[in-house]
C-alpha cells in the first residue's frame, strides 16, 4: 500500500513549512481501535492522521503529497534529532527507521564525545553554506 519511497530533504525554514511539517502520522484501520483502547491517539483524527484500509486510504481527500508517508518519516526524524538540544549540521540518512532507532542514534551521540564537535556559530555558518568544505566531521552540533 506504502510501498517504496525516498525523499531527500535540505533543512530550510520555507520548505519545512510547505513540506514537512503538513505530512501526517499514517496507521492501518485494524490498528485503530487498539490504540484509541490503549489510549494512544487521544487526539488523532482523519484531519491528522492517514487511515490505511485493505483497498487504499481513507480520508476522503486522499494524500496531501504523493510520497507523504516518507515525509511523515522526515519530520518524526527531524523532532527526534531536537532530542540533542541543538541544531545539527550534517548529512542523516536514514532506511526503515523510526523513533526507537532515532532515540538510539541521539543517545548513541550524546555517549561518544569523540563522534561530534560543537561548532561556534560563524563555523556553523561556514560548514552550512553551500560552499562549506566537502569534509565535515560526522555530526556537527
Amino acid at each position: 500500500m506504502i510501498g517504496e519511497q525516498t525523499l531527500e530533504f535540505v533543512s530550510n525554514p520555507d520548505d519545512y513549512i510547505s513540506g514537512i511539517a503538513p505530512a501526517r502520522t499514517f496507521g492501518f484501520i485494524e490498528e485503530v481501535e487498539m490504540l484509541r483502547k490503549s489510549g494512544l491517539i487521544r487526539g488523532g483524527s482523519l484531519e491528522n492522521a492517514v487511515v490505511l484500509t485493505r483497498e487504499g486510504v481513507l480520508n476522503p481527500e486522499g494524500l496531501r503529497f504523493s510520497d507523504e508517508f516518507c515525509r511523515h518519516k522526515v519530520l518524526d526524524l527531524m523532532g527526534d534529532l531536537a532530542l540533542l538540544g541543538r541544531p545539527l549540521l550534517g548529512h542523516v540518512v536514514a532506511e526503515r527507521a523510526g523513533h526507537a532507532m532515532h532515540a538510539l542514534l541521539v543517545s548513541r551521540l550524546l555517549q561518544d564525545r569523540t563522534a561530534w564537535t560543537l561548532a561556534t556559530e560563524t563555523e556553523a555558518r561556514v560548514l552550512s553554506s553551500p560552499q562549506a568544505p566537502s569534509e565535515v566531521p560526522a555530526a556537527t552540533l
